[in-house]
């Protein structure tokens, strides 16, 4: 793939969108910038599943910061949660989301936590609920 030089910058982007191109089995992101230059990147559907984990991860290496007080929490509607064991012990927890699947590993205390909390969440709160 030839390298034009071409940058999408989505820091200089006054508005970002996305829409279904189900013909291409793709998404496509336009990032419209305060300049009113727009940009669009195209993903197929099979590379959504390698570039989620990618973003997670680069964004893992950046330098700590504190979050902003603008800063809201994305929710993102899954189809389905599976947990299960790895050979080095960590605990596997998988969150599907569309095409993409996103495995994530855990130390054995965050999973005991991780089912208390979701053991809590799922309870009915007029119900009286003992975790042990």
């Amino acid at each position: 793939m030839p390298d034009d030089g071409q940058r999408i910058d989505f820091r200089q982007a006054a508005e970002v969108s996305g829409e279904l191109l189900p013909q291409d089995n793709a998404v496509l992101i336009t990032l419209v910038g305060h300049d009113g230059g727009r940009s669009t990147l195209t993903i197929p559907a099979a590379d959504l599943q390698r570039l989620v984990p990618l973003l997670l991860l680069l964004g893992r290496a950046l330098p700590q910061s504190e979050p902003s007080d603008s800063a809201s929490l994305s929710l993102v509607p899954t189809d389905s949660l599976s947990v299960g064991g790895l050979p080095g012990g960590e605990t596997l927890l998988a969150v599907a989301v569309g095409p993409a699947t996103v495995g994530f590993s855990m130390p054995a205390s965050a999973a005991e936590k991780l089912g208390r909390s979701l053991l809590l969440a799922g309870s009915d709160s007029s119900e009286t609920t003992l975790i042990q």
